[in-house]
């Protein structure tokens, strides 16, 4: 009896040493990415699927990220609500930012991605190839400050206070409106993959040449998908691309597209911004509108019917990002060549 006990427990205990470590990913893409770097020494769950805008965790969610070495975030709203009670189920739990170190554009409603016109150019520079596959640019919205105050008098002081204080209402939307979608830049993917790779060194030492290694040759993949997309994009004349969803402003930045978004503020167009957007559809001769498989279609159908275009769906929280870069990269190709 007592030699059965031992067995059993010894199965039990070599169960447990043997389970690899569980890495929860808050989407699909960031979930690819530690995959591709920890391959079969972690087991990887995403969360959000659908919508990420309107996620909630559902009870297995929650089981899955109790049992959790590692959560993966990526810059997304949902998390900054969920990760306090994600910390509170797994007293261990080590929080990953992902998209440490990337420089975020503002959300586009319309209009060329990666512009703000009233704070200038905050852009992402790419990652270059250096070093660790390059880390994104610093952060430029630090440098919005409040100017300082030239009059003298109370009235000065006032009014320098009421500026001061409706800048830093505008600072908070511009922050509000954060484009979090950076793993649609394949430089900025790097990025992410090095910060995952770093956790995964951090928690497992004794595989860090694996994980290096595979970092390695995710780098290599998406530096030659980078090369790839830059010589088949050059040639377009049109650079302009129509979309549901402004989700793919990183990547127009990248390859100097002009992402032009039906969407406004995560709502569906007005009236008037719908006839503002058949006007120009029409003008630039758009043949292409990419709705978004994960939110409604139904202003991308009504625009098709209004201006002839057809709509195509393009995913950007597809599991594996490298073939839905691809996947992108042909569709506004295609949609903006000549037939």
């Amino acid at each position: 009896m007592f030699k059965k006990i031992f067995f059993v427990t010894a199965l039990l205990l070599a169960s447990l040493l043997s389970a690899k470590p569980v890495v929860i990913a808050s989407i699909a893409p960031v979930g690819y990415l530690a995959k591709a770097v920890g391959g079969d020494k972690i087991e990887v769950q995403s969360l959000a699927k659908g919508d990420v805008h309107s996620y909630e965790p559902k009870p297995n969610d929650m089981k899955a990220v109790a049992k959790a070495r590692i959560f993966i975030a990526a810059g997304l709203e949902f998390e900054e609500a969920w990760i306090p009670r994600f910390k509170a189920s797994a007293k261990n739990l080590v929080v990953v930012q992902s998209d440490a170190k990337i420089a975020k554009l503002k959300e586009e409603h319309a209009g060329h991605a990666g512009h703000d016109e009233e704070h200038g150019e905050h852009k992402a520079k790419d990652d270059k190839h250096s070093g660790h596959a390059g880390h994104a640019a610093k952060d430029k919205h630090a440098d919005h400050k409040a100017k300082d105050d030239k009059h003298a008098g109370h009235a000065g002081h006032a009014e320098h206070d009421e500026k001061h204080e409706a800048h830093e209402e505008h600072d908070e939307e511009h922050e509000a409106h954060a484009d979090p979608h950076v793993w649609l830049n394949p430089m900025l993917a790097i990025t992410m993959a090095r910060n995952i790779s770093d956790a995964l060194i951090d928690m497992d030492k004794a595989n860090k040449d694996f994980y290096l290694k595979n970092f390695q040759k995710l780098m290599n993949d998406l530096l030659a998908f980078d090369e790839s997309a830059k010589n088949e994009l050059a040639g377009l004349k049109n650079r302009k691309f129509v979309v549901y969803h402004p989700a793919w402003g990183y990547f127009a930045e990248h390859y100097d597209l002009e992402q032009i978004s039906i969407e406004r503020n995560g709502k569906e167009p007005k009236i008037d911004e719908m006839a503002s957007t058949v006007k120009m559809i029409k003008d630039e001769n758009i043949k292409v509108i990419f709705a978004d498989p994960n939110r409604s279609q139904k202003s991308a159908q009504v625009l098709a019917s209004q201006t002839g275009a057809k709509v195509e769906l393009l995913d950007p929280l597809g599991y594996n990002l490298l073939e839905n870069l691809k996947i992108a990269v042909r569709a506004i190709k295609d949609a903006n060549s000549p037939k």
